[in-house]
């Protein structure tokens, strides 16, 4: 099957009367059609991934993630239910047997079994569980995954309750398992020539012509004779893929302008994949007119102000592809400057911080002289702190470390000290920290000092100053539930300005140059994300945008005319590939 067919080539997105795409195969005549399913919208930008989902073994229903809520449609159209709600963003799913398998990590439960009509449940034993990542269905219910040990990779299958059946060591640096409808289970291994299948799994990589890297998840056709897998191509993206295991042919079976790949196939070898839409561009909201400017036409996002409000400095890149993840956080962003008075600009007018390491949203000091900005380089998760004519060296001027997440660094408005949330040493737990900098000569004059915060509880998501003694943030209290605050710069009881319902993390907020207003993203009464502002005394919230796009991470501009945004997409759509 699949022999000599053409490659599906689509821009990033199908239309939407484009309901299915004809495959060929030249004058051999159709080689099948792949019909567009359903599409899954992310909620988020930043710490979010691509949605996750599956197709039932009978072919009537895919299940798919939003979030932290997981859905079963219908193939054919019709409404989506809502299969379980999780307390965090739910990255993996898989159908085994009757039931669907998926994990809700930030729980206190990581893998849940939820059958459509039932309530979801845990599956298995925590403890037998614990460290098992990649989980793969079987039709028969089994699983299989994978798991660190002292001696190294282990394969692990599960029985249909969750206990485990069998552990065998894996060498070859095994990821995504996978079951073929006969029950072997197959993997990818790494090779001197690069990620290969590995059929059985812990067996010699097996060479395709072409001899493609591979990229999994896995998934088998019925009889087992074809096994697709997706595999990077010159863009810096994925495509799918599938090879005669037998014969070892291998072709390129799509062409977006984005990811495509994540195989999942039904008993009569319908193929289920998905691809991806990722864009974030920057907008400029004037205030008075009540009008969005467009300011980026290439992919950006944090933005801030320089003094003047002429220039803004914004995180571009190419990020959020999946061979770029698999590297996180050595991923592809750095930190550049655009200017207010031009539109659609393809590309920063400087660039500031540029290395093999996110780099990532800076903050000029208020004399202009110093640049505070977030790097993950030489194995950090810090603030990182250079002069803002490129002269001297950056240092590091935190020391939290890899895995801190640190955020957005913001400095003070006489330049006594730069504030940003990271992880505490002590629980991991995000808090506040200010750390004293000299912004004459960009000496740290005291080392990062947390800012206790009392009255509301959570992590800390990003910190802005609202005058010298005083700073303002936004806290998630609890799964879907935010709350902007204002505070002592030393610590102590925080006040609450505003409570928001929302599953979008990592929004940023905004002060008004005059310390009145708080800028935030909520959504909107037809579920869109957009920016609102509300008095720092507390009071009802104005929404400012209106237009059908999600908004993130407002800035205020110094006049306090006008607000930056990150303006967003983030989906992936769901393609049933028919024989």
């Amino acid at each position: 099957m699949w022999r000599n067919v053409r490659v599906i080539t689509l821009s990033a997105v199908a239309c939407a009367g484009a309901a299915a795409v004809t495959w060929s195969q030249g004058a051999s005549g159709v080689a099948g059609r792949a019909s567009f399913i359903t599409t899954a919208h992310q909620l988020g930008i930043v710490g979010y991934r691509d949605p996750v989902g599956a197709i039932w073994p009978d072919g009537t229903r895919v299940v798919f993630a939003e979030g932290r809520r997981l859905y079963s449609a219908p193939v054919g159209g019709g409404p989506r239910r809502e299969l379980a709600v999780g307390v965090g963003q739910i990255r993996h799913v898989t159908i085994a047997g009757e039931a669907v398998i998926f994990e809700d990590s930030p729980s206190p439960t990581r893998v849940w079994r939820v059958v459509p009509g039932e309530s979801p449940a845990p599956f298995g034993r925590a403890h037998e569980l614990n460290g098992v990542r990649q989980l793969a269905g079987a039709p028969d219910g089994r699983l299989v995954g994978l798991s660190a040990a002292r001696s190294g990779t282990e394969l692990v299958i599960l029985r249909r309750d969750g206990s485990v059946d069998s552990r065998a060591p894996i060498a070859g640096g095994a990821s995504f398992p996978a079951f073929a409808f006969s029950g072997t289970v197959a993997c990818v291994v790494a090779t001197e020539r690069g990620p290969r299948v590995s059929l059985p799994c812990g067996s010699s990589g097996r060479r395709f012509q072409p001899d493609v890297d591979v990229v999994g998840p896995l998934a088998f056709s019925p009889d087992d004779s074809v096994v697709y897998f997706a595999s990077p191509n010159a863009g810096g993206t994925i495509d799918l893929w599938s090879a005669n295991v037998a014969r070892g042919h291998a072709q390129r079976l799509s062409g977006f302008a984005r990811d495509s790949y994540a195989p999942s196939v039904t008993r009569d070898g319908r193929v289920l994949f998905k691809t991806q839409t990722y864009r974030t561009n920057i907008a400029e909201f004037d205030i008075a007119r009540r009008t969005l400017r467009e300011l980026t036409a290439f992919q950006a996002e944090t933005p801030s102000y320089d003094r003047e409000g002429t220039r803004i400095a914004v995180t571009y890149g190419s990020w959020r592809r999946v061979i770029d993840d698999a590297k996180y956080p050595d991923i592809a962003q750095d930190i550049g400057l655009i200017a207010v008075d031009r539109l659609l600009q393809r590309g920063p007018i400087e660039v500031i911080a540029q290395s093999d390491s996110e780099d990532q949203a800076m903050s000029w000091s208020p004399n202009g002289k110093w640049i505070a900005f977030h790097s993950h380089r030489e194995i950090s998760d810090d603030v990182w702190l250079r002069s803002a004519d490129g002269k001297s060296g950056d240092r590091r001027i935190s020391f939290l470390g890899r895995g801190a997440e640190v955020g957005w660094p913001r400095w003070s408005p006489h330049g006594a000290g730069v504030l940003f949330n990271g992880a505490r040493k002590s629980d991991g737990r995000s808090v506040n920290f200010i750390v004293g900098v000299d912004q004459d000569i960009g000496a740290v004059t005291s080392p990062p000092q947390e800012v206790p915060v009392s009255v509301v509880e959570g992590e800390m998501m990003h910190s802005e100053w609202l005058d010298e003694q005083t700073i303002a943030g936004i806290i998630k209290t609890g799964p879907g539930q935010q709350a902007l605050y204002t505070a002592p710069a030393t610590g102590g009881a925080a006040r609450v300005v505003h409570r928001v319902a929302t599953d979008h993390d990592f929004p940023g907020m905004g002060v008004s140059p005059d310390g009145q207003s708080l800028a935030f993203i909520q959504p909107a009464d037809d579920g869109v994300f957009q920016l609102f502002r509300v008095p720092v005394t507390g009071g009802a919230p104005e929404q400012l945008t209106f237009d059908r796009s999600h908004k993130s991470q407002p800035a205020w501009a110094p006049d306090g005319l006008r607000i930056a945004v990150t303006v967003w997409e983030y989906h992936v759509q769901f393609w049933l590939l028919s024989p």
